[in-house]
């Protein structure tokens, strides 16, 4: 099946749609056009009946012989002046005075009766066969001295094709006008359809050639508008969708070390073991290295599992009254090992000694884990790290974890949080990392309603900074 192009229907249907309008406003301008001039030359008829009316009564009054013999001059001149045919009945019906003195006729009683009881007329046709084509003929009273004496009647004809003629006229100079309108619209729509779908041709090549995989490729969309806008987000859509795929392949590759690393580390050391290369007064220290290394492999597996959950919309939470100070004296003393291990200067910094909030006890366990252990991790030897909480202006428990070290760059600030991002791509300090750890602990955050940032500068500090609500009573 043949595919149009939006070019072509956006072309195609505005066109039709301005025929259309043109069309329907041609057929309304005929009809109201020969129904103005009708209502027009009917006015004009009356005013030229009336007057002859009363030219006429004014020559009753008299019986000069000179100027009943110029009546019918007057007659010819008028009709020719006005393109008109007039005719002067006596009361009886009787043709008095006719254009071209032609009184070899006579009316039909209906069209005249009206008139000689004082009515004003109006017909359209040919008067009772009286004319050989289609004419608007008007009728007035003569009247006589006294109002009420009606001594004949005037009817004044004017030809149909006379006001078609006019109407056509007008017309050809409307259907002109159009024609001129209209080519220039359509090269208008031509050139305003060309410049709306080429951008939309643009982001659609540039739409296939993301889904060829060419995540760099971009559209260099100039206008301002909302096709603009388009574009822009176009483009931070493919910049997001590039960077997430590099992120995607960095993730599998760190899968698949961490992976590999501590399965080969078990399989060599337990098969060490058990062809008896490993000697048994060893087997307590290797033992103890499979050990981490699975409990490493345990932590690989629930950071997936608990991403696929969070991206599922499963991860569900028990709300509760905890105590956050009690939990990161807990947090602290698990880590205290390695705090001592680094000599790392450890300040902590309560507002109360209890700090109750409303949250879930293993999520949020699991968010003061991780960026505990990120803390300790990226701290140089001697350094230092500053544990607080306390309340905000909003009425918001925060809780701050910092660091000393080398910080984050600030084009690396923005992805922090993103999935599988490492700002430590040599993997020198973050060897055990999978990129989800801060990914998970934003969504944990995020689920309870709250805020998390960020705030570092580089070789100097990292900040951590999250929000809770707190409980409506104390414990």
């Amino acid at each position: 099946m043949f595919k149009k192009s939006i070019f072509s229907q956006l072309f195609f249907y505005t066109t039709i749609a301005i025929l259309f309008g043109f069309i329907v406003m041609g057929v309304l301008m005929y009809g109201l056009l020969g129904n103005y001039l009708s209502a027009s030359k009917e006015g004009e008829l009356f005013a030229i009946a009336e007057s002859w009316a009363d030219f006429t009564e004014k020559l009753a009054l008299r019986t000069n012989t000179y100027e009943r013999e110029n009546y019918q001059m007057y007659i010819d001149a008028l009709s020719h002046s006005t393109d008109t045919s007039v005719v002067v009945l006596n009361t009886d019906g009787r043709v008095m005075a006719a254009t071209s003195n032609n009184t070899n006729f006579s009316i039909k009683r209906e069209f005249y009766e009206d008139v000689m009881h004082g009515q004003k007329v109006q017909y359209v046709g040919t008067l009772g066969g009286l004319y050989e084509t289609t004419s608007l003929t008007v009728g007035v009273p003569i009247h006589y001295n006294d109002e009420n004496a009606i001594i004949g009647g005037v009817f004044v004809s004017l030809a149909m094709p006379e006001i078609n003629e006019l109407r056509s006229g007008i017309i050809k100079i409307f259907l002109f006008a159009v024609s001129l309108v209209l080519i220039i619209t359509l090269i208008i729509i031509f050139s305003t359809s060309s410049r709306i779908t080429r951008p939309l041709k643009a982001l659609n090549n540039a739409s296939k050639a993301i889904a060829d995989g060419h995540f760099e490729r971009r559209v260099a969309l100039t206008e301002q508008n909302e096709i603009g806008e388009l574009g822009d987000s176009f483009n931070k859509m493919a910049e997001s969708i590039e960077h997430l795929e590099d992120m995607r392949r960095n993730f599998i590759a760190n899968v698949s070390h961490d992976l590999r690393t501590p399965m080969t580390t078990i399989s060599g050391f337990v098969g060490g073991i058990l062809d008896g290369t490993i000697p048994p007064e060893k087997h307590e220290q290797y033992l103890s290295i499979v050990l981490d290394e699975t409990k490493h492999l345990s932590r690989l597996v629930t950071d997936l599992l608990d991403l696929s959950k969070l991206e599922q919309g499963n991860f569900n939470l028990e709300i509760r009254e905890l105590n956050i100070n009690e939990l990161l004296r807990l947090s602290i003393i698990k880590s205290e090992k390695r705090i001592t291990d680094k000599d790392i200067q450890l300040t902590v910094n309560f507002e109360s000694d209890d700090q109750w909030v409303l949250a879930d006890k293993d999520s949020i366990l699991r968010v003061l884990t991780n960026l505990l252990d990120n803390a300790i991790k990226f701290t140089e030897p001697g350094g230092f790290m500053d544990i607080r909480t306390g309340m905000t202006d909003k009425n918001k428990v925060f809780v701050t974890i910092q660091n000393s070290g080398i910080g984050i760059d600030k084009d690396d600030l923005i992805h922090v949080f993103d999935r599988f991002y490492k700002s430590d791509k040599s993997r020198s300090l973050d060897k055990n990392g999978t990129g989800l750890g801060l990914y998970i602990v934003k969504n944990i955050i995020k689920s309870h309603g709250e805020t998390i940032w960020v705030e570092s500068e580089p070789d100097s500090y990292t900040r951590f900074n999250f929000t809770l609500t707190p409980a409506p009573r104390v414990k």
